[in-house]
């Protein structure tokens, strides 16, 4: 078992940024909101905008197009430019991570090369949904480094922001298994042949996950991304009267099968997507718990 220090989390976040950058980053006063902080950054990234304008001979105002430098001077501006742009994304981020550093941290360091991955993958994460997000994986791995993956970096690196809000309308319907890391998302059930199937005419329901806001289109974005597997899964044939107990959000489900020969249908997050759940802050949906439920009335009894 890992040993657990008592120290801040950002203290750690500071050293870090103080050993592998050579920079330091100010904590937020607790009375400065991110806004706040932002238009500040924003304020101080307009005015060094405007000395290097002024350095390279070109006029502040955009009506006077490229008149005034030359090519080589345009480009050296661009690249400046950009380079502060990086830069104001890296400090923002890491602004942000103070404020999701636990209080209390792993007794083992950060690996620097991680580290240096990430800082480069962020420069140029501009919105601010997708910075947040970066921030709490910072701050999860100074809690308890090794939680996130190179490879997990990687995917979201390449997450588009309408891409990560599918990956939020997935985390609001998924539940989990007790005992079990990754989440499952349930929409439908089977049966095998038996009397009770030529007595009902129902082998099988299927729930449109559609009306809970997840689209076919973004499971599939989702799957493409690795973040769930490309298959629907099936659980194995549930055990008549064995308990199987699901953690939906807040909500404790326990059930029991009917009947023999049933079989639950899910997708599963893969492992990259179980790093990425917890850091989603996402709500239950009390209609997807409701339709759920309902669904699998004909198979399953609910504990009230």
């Amino acid at each position: 078992m890992q040993k657990i220090s008592a120290g801040r989390g950002h203290q750690r976040l500071l050293q870090l940024a103080r050993s592998q950058l050579g920079q330091e980053f100010a904590a937020k006063s607790s009375t400065a909101t991110p806004e706040a902080v932002s238009q500040v950054q924003e304020s101080d990234f307009n005015q060094r905008h405007q000395r290097l304008a002024q350095r390279s001979g070109a006029p502040v105002s955009i009506d006077t197009g490229f008149k005034g430098p030359t090519l080589s001077q345009r480009a050296e501006r661009r690249e400046r430019m950009n380079k502060e742009r990086q830069q104001a994304n890296l400090e923002k981020i890491m602004a942000l991570a103070l404020d999701f550093c636990p209080d209390y941290v792993a007794d083992i360091d950060v690996d620097p090369d991680w580290f240096q991955q990430y800082c480069d993958l962020v420069l140029n994460i501009s919105n601010q949904t997708m910075q947040q997000l970066w921030a709490k994986i910072l701050a999860g791995e100074i809690g308890q480094p090794g939680s996130f993956s190179l490879k997990t970096l990687f995917l979201l690196q390449r997450m588009s922001y309408k891409e990560a809000l599918a990956l939020q309308k997935a985390a609001s319907l998924t539940c989990r298994v007790r005992l079990q890391d990754s989440g499952h998302i349930y929409f439908g059930y089977v049966r095998k042949p038996s009397v009770w199937q030529l007595l009902t005419g129902r082998s099988r329901a299927v729930l449109n996950l559609s009306q809970f806001g997840l689209t076919y289109p973004q499971i599939l974005s989702l799957i493409d991304l690795n973040l769930l597997h490309q298959t629907e899964i099936e659980s194995g044939e549930l055990i008549p009267q064995q308990s199987l107990q699901l953690q939906y959000h807040q909500h404790q489900l326990t059930c029991k099968a009917r009947h023999s020969g049933v079989v639950l249908q899910y997708y599963k997050f893969t492992p990259v997507g179980a790093e990425l759940l917890p850091l989603l802050n996402s709500q239950a949906n009390p209609a997807y718990l409701q339709a759920v439920k309902q669904l699998f009335s004909p198979v399953l009894d609910f504990d009230s």
